[in-house]
Parts: structure tokens; C-alpha cells; sequence
């Protein structure tokens, strides 16, 4: 089958969809994707049918361009899809689905009764998904994995690096992994690590290798921050390209953690203090080792968070 996935969120949400589309291909079915700008070029060209790529409308407005809206259709339109899986839940991810023979899309029941009712009238099979913060007890790519259900040979995701990193990286040769990744940028501080305990670590993880990176319209507040100019990358490519060549990552909860976990680099991940194991239970680095901290861990005794991405050296 032709199966596109509609996944128009951020990055670290189309990660997490990575070991389903490995499923999927394995089980013999092409797959498209329709992204965003701001995820689009995180699947290798040569993994997937076709990537429709939608362009955001600024923040605080919703939905994308007229003009990128009606090219994605006339693409998705083209390429004959069977089936649809629906892994947004913005109202323009089940209109570009709409003309798509099967669609799959998340319910939330009770929890949402207008959106539940709403969702079951666009699809063709619901698959039911907790709401609450808690109410999932199980991995996020493992909530994303059920749309795939009667598609796939497996009952549960691969979890085996070695299967999913070309996915993101192509077919090319594992490089030599030397050195540790900083991933910087403003949600450290939302996240609750204050600037100077990012200093701390940059410092301390300098000798070591150690390369900061940051989108490049971060680029000016990691430098104010942490006093050093991070590499910034044009494309999305480019930055998979330095995280698949790094021994370990340091990050916040980010697209970085979730993208170097599908690759096999070992990830050191800090998150919110509030909802901690929740939030450590469904987001964690899929296929990869990690260790985690929360802020207020990582603020008091950043030397622990040093230690970890060390040790996964």
C-alpha cells in the first residue's frame, strides 16, 4: 500500500514516529510524509515515497499558507495514498486526509467528547489515546505505533537502532563517534535550568570535544547565554548529520533527544521538574541509552549531568 503519515507538529514529535515507519516499510508499504517547516528533511529522502511539506502561518495564528496548503494537496492528491495515518491533531492534518480512502486518527473519548465525535466523523478507524498528563502508561512511539495496527508484522516498535537510524541518516556507514553535543537554546531556561548552570556545563564539557549547537534563530540568545557562537546548520539534514557523529548528546527534553535516541547516540536528558516520571515515561530516548535529570537536579549538582555525558563518552 501508499500510506501517508500526517505528522504536523515538531521535531521531536516526528521522531517518535520513526520506528512506525520503519515497520511499515518492512512490512512492504511505501510511505509518504506531510510535515511542516519545521520539521520537514528529518526523514532521509531515499526512506520515504514523498515528504508534502506545509508552511506555518506565524504564531499566534494557526494553520499554514493557502499557497503550501494547496500545493501539499495536489501532491498528496498524485500520489494515490491507500492509506492515511493521522498523527496531528489539528483540523488542516484531517483535511489534507480527507480525499484518502483509509484514514486513522486519535480519539480521546470521554476525555474530549466534541473532538472525539468530531475526529469520528473524518476517519475510517479510531484508535484511542489518553488525554490527561498520566494517563498514558506507555512510551509515546508506543502510542503512535497503534495507528498502524493490521499494517505491520510487529505488535510492538523495534527499538534497534541499527533499524531505525537509516530512517534519519540514510544508508550510509555508522561514523566514527567522537566528542559530546550540546544542544542549547531557549528551553533550557523554560525547562528551569538557569543560565549559568548552561555555562557550567558548556565549560566543564569544553576539553572533551564538545561542539554547541542551536537553531539558527537561537543562535543570538545561546550566545548571550553561554558566551560561546553555537554551530548553526541550514537544514535539518546537516544537524542529524552532527548528531549521528557525536559519542553522546546533552540536551533538554527537544527534537534532539528523540532524533539522537532513533540514531543509537547515547543521550543525557533533562526535563521539568513538574510531572518528572510522567514525562520521563513517555519521552524518554527511544532506542538509545540515557540518563536523566530533572532541572532542579541538573541546577544543583550540574557535576552529575557533567559526569553522565562522560561516562557515555
Amino acid at each position: 500500500m501508499r500510506i501517508l503519515l500526517v505528522r504536523l507538529d515538531g521535531i521531536g514529535d516526528a521522531a517518535a514516529c520513526v520506528p512506525l515507519v520503519a515497520a511499515l516499510r518492512e512490512a512492504g508499504h511505501d510511505v509518504g510524509v506531510a510535515v511542516t517547516t519545521r520539521n520537514a528533511g528529518l526523514f532521509d529522502p531515499g526512506a520515504i515515497l514523498a515528504e508534502h511539506v506545509l508552511e506555518r502561518i506565524p504564531w499566534p495564528a494557526h494553520g499554514s499558507t493557502p499557497e503550501s496548503t494547496r500545493r501539499a494537496e495536489a501532491e498528496i492528491a498524485a500520489q494515490r495514498y491507500d492509506v492515511a495515518l493521522i498523527a496531528s491533531e489539528e483540523p488542516e492534518a484531517y483535511a489534507l486526509a480527507a480525499a484518502i480512502p483509509e484514514r486513522v486518527g486519535f480519539i480521546t473519548g470521554w476525555a474530549r467528547p466534541l473532538k472525539t465525535l468530531w475526529v469520528r466523523r473524518r476517519v475510517t478507524r479510531a484508535v484511542s489515546r489518553a488525554q490527561t498528563i498520566g494517563g498514558e502508561p506507555q512510551h509515546e512511539v508506543e502510542v503512535l505505533y497503534r495507528l498502524g495496527a493490521g499494517l505491520v508484522r510487529e505488535t510492538a516498535p523495534p527499538r534497534d537502532a541499527a533499524r531505525l537510524r537509516a530512517l534519519l541518516a540514510g544508508e550510509t556507514p555508522v561514523p566514527e563517534r567522537r566528542g559530546i553535543v550540546l544542544q542549547a537554546g531557549p528551553k533550557w531556561a523554560e525547562t528551569g535550568v538557569m543560565p549559568e548552570t548552561q555555562r557550567a556545563i558548556a565549560a566543564s564539557l569544553s576539553p572533551h570535544g564538545l561542539r554547541v549547537v542551536a537553531a539558527p534563530h537561537d543562535a543570538g540568545g545561546v550566545r548571550a547565554r553561554l558566551g560561546v557562537e553555537p554551530e548553526t546548520f541550514a537544514d535539518l539534514r546537516g544537524w542529524i548529520a552532527a548528531l549521528d557523529a557525536a559519542a553522546a548528546v546533552v540536551t533538554v527534553d527537544t527534537g534532539a533527544a528523540h532524533v539522537a535516541g532513533m540514531l543509537g547516540v547515547p543521550v543525557v536528558d533533562v526535563f521539568p521538574d513538574r510531572d518528572f516520571a510522567h514525562q520521563v515515561r513517555r519521552w524518554r530516548p527511544w532506542a538509545a541509552p540515557s540518563t536523566t535529570f530533572t532541572a532542579a537536579q541538573a541546577g544543583g549538582a550540574p557535576a552529575s549531568v557533567i559526569e553522565a555525558a562522560l561516562d557515555a563518552v
